[in-house]
């Protein structure tokens, strides 16, 4: 006899769950106790197992699917040839029939951290965390483990649900490439102690955006600023006084100028801007990855920022 397998309901206010990652697929053969797919919703992101033993037919969700609870989302047959083909579409909640649910287990919840929130307005940075990031459980814990925003994987073009294997990816920091260089300070130290107002991190935001759209021509440029305690906001165009929306960020910005550190290799993807200060100057160290950014054009790049850096007032007049 065929069984149904539902969305589950996994807490007291839960109207619905996105489907993570399918475990199983259409006409595979599972075990009671296997787990087939992973669902998640505002709280927690949980393994949903077999109630029985068979095949799995007619999968109707697909990965990023909001299921309402008790949605029929898929068959349990007992013949292979039983088996129905895949669908496509988010199945419709049938609340009368959700204790059918009630055959299907899921493993301990894991906490999911909340998103920070901002208001996403123009001309104003926008936080890179806002949003939930669809992330399988065990990737979602080795995130946190190896210090991997899960945020800024997705912001720098790392597709949904995230998997281990794209953990692994982002993981692998020998495959970068690194550029180094050390500014005269003198012109940049005379702004930033004539100025009451001038922020040092806004300020190299504001090279590193130009430089980017000098460099390669860019219409848009929007910086990801990061800081120690691992906050992200992204600006929007901070070379033109932050106008328009912020969009994907083409580098990420390190500022540690106010600390000992004198460098910083981050383990995601993406193209990182650290800058370090010493007796010396400032020290600008880009981290890239080749396959993505050509090395002449990234020496193009370190080359205008620290010119912009030498001489500042040739960008902000």
């Amino acid at each position: 006899m065929p069984h149904e397998v539902r969305m589950p309901q996994l807490g007291m206010v839960q109207d619905s769950g996105v489907i993570v990652a399918w475990l199983k697929r259409n006409g595979d053969s599972v075990k009671a106790g296997d787990p087939i797919f992973e669902v998640e919703t505002d709280k927690a992101t949980m393994e949903v197992e077999a109630a029985t033993d068979g095949y799995l037919s007619g999968v109707k969700a697909v990965e990023g699917d909001d299921v309402p609870v008790g949605g029929l989302i898929a068959m349990i047959v007992e013949a292979e040839g039983d088996v129905e083909e895949a669908g496509t579409g988010v199945p419709d909640a049938e609340p009368e029939d959700v204790a059918v649910v009630e055959a299907a287990q899921w493993s301990d919840p894991e906490p999911v951290k909340q998103p920070i929130s901002a208001p996403v307005e123009r001309a104003t940075p926008k936080s890179v965390a806002s949003g939930r990031v669809l992330a399988s459980p065990k990737a979602r814990r080795l995130a946190s483990e190896r210090g991997i925003d899960l945020h800024l994987l997705r912001a720098q073009g790392v597709s949904e649900p995230i998997h281990v294997a794209d953990l692994d990816a982002a993981f692998a920091a020998g495959g970068k490439s690194l550029l180094s260089a050390v500014v005269e300070s003198t012109s940049f130290d005379e702004i930033l102690d004539c100025s009451r107002t001038a922020d040092r991190t806004k300020l190299l935001a504001l090279f590193a955006a130009g430089a980017w759209r000098a460099t390669f021509d860019a219409s848009s440029v929007s910086v990801a600023i990061k800081d120690l305690d691992g906050r992200i906001e992204i600006v929007a165009n901070p070379d033109r006084g932050g106008a328009g929306v912020p969009e994907d960020p083409v580098l990420t910005l390190v500022d540690l100028c106010g600390t000992r550190i004198n460098g910083y290799v981050p383990m995601g993807g993406g193209v990182t801007l650290c800058v370090t200060r010493s007796a010396a100057g400032y020290g600008l160290s880009l981290a890239f990855e080749e396959s993505r950014l050509a090395l002449s054009g990234a020496a193009a790049l370190v080359e205008d920022i620290a010119a912009r850096i030498e001489n500042p007032l040739l960008q902000l007049l």
